[in-house]
């Protein structure tokens, strides 16, 4: 869960698909599921989607007025700065695969996909002098892998009451199962350029999974009332997530070896000095609180939330073999907003089209040679309708451009340029999916 990284870092190749960060903790943590989120800053907490889902408060499945399927990728391009080098990199994600379905008109709903969690991917090398003076010897970290979540999620609106202009309560709960797994991989490797010393490899995998609950709940009212159907009318929305703690299992793998190349480059094992052979260990995870307030009316919505999760607090038995004294205090603070010119109902493409933009900031969970990195990004997209009026189906693009870290106490400064593309898909408004006919 970190490699013993050097003070330096001097260089990323081409095996590091990802951020030099992700060495650290469980690596590059993914917050957004789909894209419509990821265009308002992440917010999610008080917002909900008639025709999207958002499993980060589950509370918000209550919204949907039809059943959609949603995917999503992200391609993400990134130049690293340091003091003495500059270089560039590039990933492309899954951002998710998502289900959700409303029943019982519309006051219960379910919703469940599968979405990356965290993100490993990097190559760091560097090199220090031999005391005898005949070279340097050059030093490999590798990482590989990242935790995916799958979850499933029920929500239940508990009060609900409207009078014929659309004003009135609501008031939903919902929780997620949310299952983790994955394996973080990381590899150190000391080179040396003469003969006398043996190379060496120490390879370590750690395999996590478990069960993670996650609460939610809104609560969503007037501000201004609907005195005539041709008033807007103004709402608020309040919204809670808790994410309880949990001991995630764990199996660690080990193997350090001394090796050798031949004449033609092949590595050549000599002597395994360790092996650990899926050792059973535990990491219990804290708990996470989020806390958000918003305003929208049938043609604009503006949220803003925050975060929150102390990973200092994670715990890590010493059979895990991972390091946790390289964590702080996340704290997430995103506003975001939409923007429909035709409203409801009605209008052509372009006013039929969701314009939606965030900003975001977050002091990350990340505290390397003593400094807790911090990450800015704006975001903008647009939600784009397809096959014509008969369906709410949407294609959904949108950017993001962010900075990561600082060039303080030897550090990277990270700038990256995110490009979402995802699809919503709705049935045609005459069909009804996942409803029982009366009559045949």
């Amino acid at each position: 869960m970190a490699a013993a990284l050097p003070s330096v870092v001097l260089g990323q190749g081409q095996q590091g698909s990802g951020s030099p960060y992700s060495a650290y903790g469980f690596g590059e943590l993914l917050g957004s599921t789909q894209v419509v989120r990821a265009s308002m800053g992440g917010v999610g907490i008080a917002t909900y989607d008639p025709y999207g889902l958002d499993p980060s408060n589950p509370a918000s499945y209550t919204g949907l007025i039809r059943p959609v399927f949603e995917a999503g990728i992200a391609m993400r391009t990134m130049r690293f700065e340091g003091a003495s080098l500059s270089t560039k990199g590039n990933r492309t994600d899954l951002l998710g695969l998502s289900l959700g379905i409303p029943f019982k008109a519309g006051r219960w709903a379910v919703g469940f996909g599968l979405s990356p969690y965290s993100d490993v991917g990097y190559r760091i090398t560097s090199a220090a002098p031999l005391s005898t003076g005949e070279g340097d010897v050059r030093y490999i970290y590798t990482g590989d892998g990242g935790l995916n979540k799958a979850f499933f999620g029920l929500a239940h609106a508990w009060e609900s009451k409207r009078d014929s202009l659309g004003n009135g309560w609501r008031v939903s709960a919902g929780a997620n199962y949310n299952h983790l797994f994955g394996q973080l991989v990381e590899s150190r490797q000391a080179i040396y350029p003469v003969g006398g010393f043996y190379n060496s490899n120490a390879s370590n995998r750690l395999f996590l999974r478990d069960g993670v609950i996650s609460l939610g709940t809104q609560v969503q009212s007037d501000l201004v009332k609907r005195v005539v159907r041709s008033d807007e009318g103004l709402r608020f929305m309040v919204g809670v997530t808790v994410e309880l703690g949990t001991s995630l299992r764990a199996d660690r793998t080990q193997v350090v070896n001394s090796f050798s190349y031949s004449a033609s480059g092949v590595e050549l094992p000599f002597d395994t000095v360790q092996y650990l052979n899926e050792v059973a260990a535990r990491v219990e995870l804290p708990v996470a609180f989020g806390l958000g307030f918003g305003v929208s009316n049938a043609h604009w919505s503006l949220s803003m939330e925050h975060r929150m999760r102390d990973w200092t607090k994670l715990v890590a038995d010493e059979a895990s073999g991972a390091r946790v004294n390289d964590l702080g205090v996340q704290r997430t603070t995103s506003l975001g907003g939409s923007f429909r010119p035709a409203g409801d109902v009605g209008g052509n493409f372009w006013e039929r089209t969701i314009y939606r933009l965030g900003f975001r900031y977050m002091e990350d969970y990340l505290v390397v040679k003593n400094t807790q990195l911090d990450e800015i990004g704006m975001s903008f997209g647009m939600s784009l309708p397809v096959m014509g009026s008969s369906t709410r189906s949407r294609l959904n693009i949108g950017a993001e451009l962010g900075e990561r870290g600082s060039l303080e106490n030897g550090l990277l400064r990270e700038r990256f340029a995110d490009v979402y593309i995802g699809i919503s898909i709705t049935p045609d408004l005459r069909e009804q999916w996942f409803k029982k006919r009366r009559i045949e």
